[in-house]
């Protein structure tokens, strides 16, 4: 088949073009910077590169920035599209460009696949579309409510937008949870969610380190350890939606989440032990009086204490079919998994 895909430079972008590649489609990405086309070009096996086709463009522009006259090329030759292209921030400062890139950018997308006659739309969302609900079906969540972030919201307008266009083609939506590295050889892209966790941990160890009379003390982290993190491996996410092309169902949601997530403790526990550093103890008082050390260390993780304070039940009735139907098992996380991830987390990125 023929695939149009944005996001392919990113995190899962990347891992789901070589995928796709792999399975014996013809790739058509979606790129904005010159350079990381080229990196994604020098990434692919040469056997393969025959198959992916990069077109420049960026969907904050009309069009995508693509000229009619490619326009016309691409008209009726394209299956489906994949858009995982997204802006993510949780910065209060940066509604306007979450919302032009998240919303707007989607809503072009859509425009252009209704002119180039596409037959199938997969939009990756996000699992955090419900708000501070805590509990969330496989179904378009309210508009109308309050959101952790503009990120959150943004991706739930997107989805309502995506759903509007199911009569010029076959609409499906996919929402990962938080994603990490793959569960087999631990590799990531991503400087995100565990990522600043593992970060804070480890310079947390590093300021300790250098000031003898700490090396005894215990800091806190401001979290609640019975709280599951629900998070998913990359391959993980990439295998459903690659099996999605077959098959994923006209105007469903899929939940891309783990049914047995990790608590933070456990989370905290791994880390520690790997790093060496048992000198972290978890604490639910957000009100409490800090020391210097333990500031620097709970600062940039504050963006996250939403989800670190409650547990979120995913229904994922619809994913569980789609596996069924492609001989695919649900995720299962053990600690070997997690550990493999952590590890190959603080290499990548830290050291």
């Amino acid at each position: 088949m023929n695939i149009l895909l944005t996001g392919a430079t990113g995190f899962v972008g990347k891992i789901l073009t070589k995928r796709l590649l792999e399975n014996g489609h013809h790739v058509f990405a979606v790129i904005r910077n010159e350079k990381k086309g080229e990196k994604l070009i020098s990434s692919i096996s040469p056997k393969l590169r025959n198959n992916l086709f990069i077109l420049q463009g960026d969907i904050s522009d009309d069009n995508l920035g693509i000229s009619e006259e490619l326009t016309s090329l691409l008209r009726d030759k394209i299956d489906t599209v994949y858009h995982s292209a997204a802006y993510l921030s949780f910065d209060q400062n940066d509604r306007e460009k979450t919302f032009n890139i998240n919303v707007n950018g989607t809503r072009r997308l859509l425009e252009f696949s209704k002119k180039i006659n596409i037959k199938k739309f997969f939009y990756v969302s996000t699992a955090y579309t419900l708000g501070e609900d805590e509990f969330a079906l496989e179904e378009l969540h309210p508009l109308h409510k309050t959101f952790v972030n503009y990120y959150e919201e943004s991706k739930c307008h997107a989805e309502h937008l995506a759903f509007e266009y199911r009569n010029a083609f076959s609409v499906s939506i996919f929402r990962p949870a938080i994603i990490i590295g793959d569960s087999n050889t631990g590799e990531a892209d991503t400087s995100f969610g565990l990522y600043g966790i593992i970060k804070s941990f480890e310079l947390l160890k590093r300021r300790i380190e250098k000031r003898e009379r700490l090396q005894h003390n215990k800091f806190h982290f401001l979290c609640d350890p019975d709280t599951t993190q629900n998070l998913v491996p990359v391959n993980y996410v990439v295998d459903i939606l690659s099996s999605a092309i077959v098959h994923a169902k006209r105007d469903k949601i899929y939940h891309i989440t783990n049914p047995n997530p990790p608590t933070n403790q456990l989370i905290s526990d791994l880390v520690q032990a790997y790093l060496g550093f048992n000198n972290v103890e978890l604490s639910t008082d957000l009100n409490r009086e800090m020391t210097k050390e333990e500031m620097l260390f709970n600062e940039p993780l504050k963006i996250f204490h939403n989800y670190m304070q409650r547990n979120i039940t995913f229904v994922n009735a619809n994913t569980k079919e789609l596996l069924k139907s492609s001989n695919q098992s649900e995720l299962y996380m053990d600690q070997p998994m997690l550990k493999r991830i952590i590890a190959k987390g603080n290499q990548f990125s830290y050291a």
